[in-house]
């Protein structure tokens, strides 16, 4: 025996033909409010939909004739509060041949080491700087207790802007990457506490007084990683805990299990350990291109360096030479 259809099961055929996409409450909306001589309701129409689709229970998907526009059944939608969980996505860095220099701390930086560690670079010919935070020192806005000889925060930017331009002048064509440290959050930690009528103002964001739009420079902010193929970087201060202990690659990896390369500890070391199923996991921490007897800590165990990164970015495998500079001779 043929399928014998009424009247309002061919408009709702013919209205589901027309329009496939459309949600079933919508379409019932639709066709209520265009034939309301038919139906008696938006739900009635609603009812027709789904018995058509298929959304009307197991029985009668099972016991449907015209399978014509039979649709998966709709996962039940959970109503759920708008949420403001962070955006950790990794920064992917895709260059293969990478500089990276962190804690610079200007206006304390060490200009001969800075002078090497850019050499070196040219040298190798690298497509990408990265500076992995504590490029500013911002002495005298930190919450810790001051230092009436620190210099003027005007002095600190012109220092940094000076850097910046000088680094895009000699590498024309390298991606640059700025990431923040805890030393750059300073600024925006001041203006939120000191300045809160400010803070949201974007002509008051350290990228934006740094010029970075000019520069062609990228910012990673938020303690985002940064990803080199198989190789994370942070900058270290993401990581909970005090100055690194003794071996800041030891205490990072124990923290992260990861292949991982951090500066913030001002000091070179290595840990690598290999897994059950041979893999090798190697961390790294990089040492710095500052003052080494800075007035709060003038006798410690820091010493200068930067790292260079070569990175296959097919198989993601990367070589690491973590330097150091001692009596101004790269090792």
């Amino acid at each position: 025996m043929a399928y014998s259809e009424t009247i309002k099961s061919k408009i709702v055929r013919e209205y589901l033909a027309k329009y496939p996409n459309s949600s079933n409450l919508s379409l019932a909306r639709k066709i209520y409010k265009e034939n309301t001589v038919v139906f008696n309701s938006v739900e009635n129409v609603r009812s027709l939909i789904r018995h058509k689709t298929g959304n009307s229970g197991v029985k009668n998907r099972k016991g449907l004739t015209n399978k014509e526009f039979l649709s998966e059944p709709k996962p039940r939608a959970y109503e759920l509060p708008k949420s403001h969980a962070n955006d950790y996505t990794p920064y992917e860095i895709k260059q293969s041949k990478i500089l990276y220099l962190s804690d610079l701390h200007f206006p304390y930086q060490n200009n001969e080491a800075i002078r090497l560690a850019l050499d070196y670079g040219k040298k190798k010919g690298v497509d990408c700087i990265l500076l992995n935070g504590d490029i500013l020192d911002f002495a005298t806005i930190s919450r810790h207790e001051k230092d009436f000889r620190a210099r003027s925060i005007k002095e600190e930017f012109d220092a940094t802007r000076m850097f910046l331009n000088t680094l895009r002048k000699h590498f024309p064509k390298a991606k640059i990457v700025f990431k923040y440290g805890n030393h750059d959050e300073r600024w925006e930690k001041y203006l939120y506490m000191k300045a809160p009528e400010i803070f949201d103002m974007n002509d008051f964001e350290l990228d934006i007084l740094l010029r970075f739009g000019e520069l062609k420079i990228d910012c990673v902010k938020d303690k985002k990683p940064i990803t080199i193929g198989k190789l994370m970087v942070l900058h270290g201060h993401e990581l909970a805990g005090g100055a690194g202990g003794v071996n800041p690659a030891r205490s990072t990896f124990l923290k992260t299990f990861s292949n991982v390369l951090v500066g913030h500890f001002h000091k070179t070391s290595s840990n690598t350990e290999t897994t059950l199923n041979g893999d090798m996991i190697a961390v790294n921490s990089v040492g710095c291109l500052c003052d080494l007897n800075p007035h709060y800590m003038p006798i410690n165990r820091h010493n200068l360096g930067f790292a260079y990164i070569t990175h296959d970015v097919k198989s993601g495998e990367y070589h690491l030479e973590n330097l150091k500079i001692i009596k101004g001779k790269i090792y």
